[in-house]
């Protein structure tokens, strides 16, 4: 217990201790003990009224109350370079409820009642509380409040073993939304494809299409084989998430699932490397259709699929526990699709809380940090953003945690959109070692 931080309250939660647990054990991992007797000596006291020869942390919300659960909108203390949610202006106490505000941010539950969205129904960042005009990426902000409450321990209690330096994990991903651009589409797609390319005067695409189905040429999209010559300069496999849905719509474009091709592509990658569910557009509506897509990938590769992430990255934090009932042991959803960064403002992969049972369940969340169509699509800007923007978030980094990146087979076809990326992709990789 000697090296041990000993933590006051004057109330015991489970979300009290889900939030201590992921600041002391997972971001500092240094080891905690948590008391409520007053007399006892305590690093930190958790509570409305001061203790002399501790830290004091004043309780300011009563959102780390099991059974809690109300739109709360936290106060917000913001300058050019800093921002803080739930601060305590009291020359008694540490400058901040600090415990209140990782639990708000790491919970996700301004998500829960949330009135904006965009047309994908998805959360926007300008209206997260932890938003900040003055960063091109949502910082940690909460790795940021750890560090000073760490620096305050080990100006107080310096025989605390409290380690500052931090390395991080990069893990590249990569979403196949459609694996072929025109193989195992079936005749009726690639004739009506062929048909509209031509009224547009595309003539080079029905060339491509027809030289394609006849096997004379390589399709497009099929760039698997060199992300997996990449991977060799990258410190972690690829994780692959395959879009198996059984009917195509606007937004679900993916191979037939009948294909023989494309289910042999997916048994050969799951062979040697991570496999995980791209759950349906419309899976967001319709929770069923991601069970049935489980089952069928599961029954295609003879293993079982534990992770997962939405298309579109529409799941956000409400329906995680659904993810979690259906056996998911970590998701990869929270991500913002036109702004790089941290979501729930750490780099640290979180445990998904389930707010309305007051539980910690063991589904990880791996937030997506920074996404190839983010740039291309959304910030409609170039590959020189894309370096700044990954060199920003590395540097935020100060506590470790992970880093995901979001790529697309699609990324690698120099082809389109994608035109003047795919060469910069390849050197960025190439780069990692």
């Amino acid at each position: 217990m000697s090296n041990s931080i000993v933590i006051y309250s004057d109330f015991i939660s489970h979300r009290l201790q889900y939030t201590l647990d992921f600041i002391f054990n997972q971001v500092l991992e240094l080891p905690y003990v948590l008391i409520t007797n007053a007399n006892t000596f305590a690093h930190i006291n958790y509570s409305i009224l001061p203790k002399d020869n501790s830290i004091n942390i004043l309780k300011t919300s009563p959102i780390l109350n099991d059974g809690y659960f109300s739109d709360l909108s936290p106060a917000k203390e913001k300058s050019p370079n800093n921002l803080s949610i739930f601060p305590v202006n009291n020359e008694n106490f540490f400058g901040q409820d600090i415990f209140s505000a990782v639990f708000y941010c790491i919970s996700g539950w301004e998500r829960y009642f949330s009135k904006n969205s965009d047309i994908h129904g998805r959360f926007l960042p300008i209206h997260s509380a932890i938003f900040h005009e003055n960063y091109n990426f949502i910082f940690p902000w909460v790795d940021k409040w750890i560090f000073l409450l760490a620096k305050e321990l080990k100006i107080r209690f310096n025989d605390l073993p409290i380690q500052f330096e931090k390395i991080y994990k990069l893990q590249v991903t990569i979403d196949v939304d459609m694996a072929y651009s025109y193989l195992c589409k079936g005749l009726y797609r690639n004739f009506g494809g062929a048909v509209r390319d031509f009224i547009n005067f595309k003539f080079q695409h029905v060339f491509d299409r027809l030289f394609t189905l006849l096997h004379l040429k390589k399709d497009v999209f099929d760039t698997f084989d060199l992300l997996l010559e990449l991977e060799k300069f990258l410190q972690n496999p690829l994780i692959f998430f395959f879009l198996v849905s059984e009917k195509t719509t606007k937004f679900d474009k993916n191979n037939s699932i009948n294909c023989s091709k494309f289910q042999n592509l997916i048994k050969n990658i799951s062979s040697s490397h991570a496999v995980g569910l791209h759950y349906s557009y419309y899976s967001k509506n319709y929770f069923e259709l991601i069970e049935k897509d489980k089952n069928f990938l599961e029954h295609l590769i003879n293993k079982p699929i534990n992770k997962g992430r939405a298309h579109y990255l529409r799941l956000d934090i409400p329906q995680m526990n659904l993810i979690a009932n259906a056996g998911f042991k970590d998701d990869f959803s929270i991500g913002y699709a036109s702004m790089p960064g941290f979501p729930l403002g750490t780099a640290h992969p979180v445990f998904f809380y389930d707010i309305i049972n007051d539980k910690q369940t063991e589904l990880v969340l791996h937030q997506t940090a920074i996404m190839d169509s983010s740039f291309v699509d959304y910030k409609k800007s170039n590959p020189d953003d894309f370096s700044q923007s990954f060199d920003n978030i590395q540097s935020s980094m100060i506590l470790g945690g992970e880093l995901v990146i979001l790529l697309h087979n699609e990324s690698f076809t120099n082809k389109n959109r994608w035109k003047n990326w795919s060469n910069f992709f390849v050197t960025f990789l190439k780069d990692m070692r």
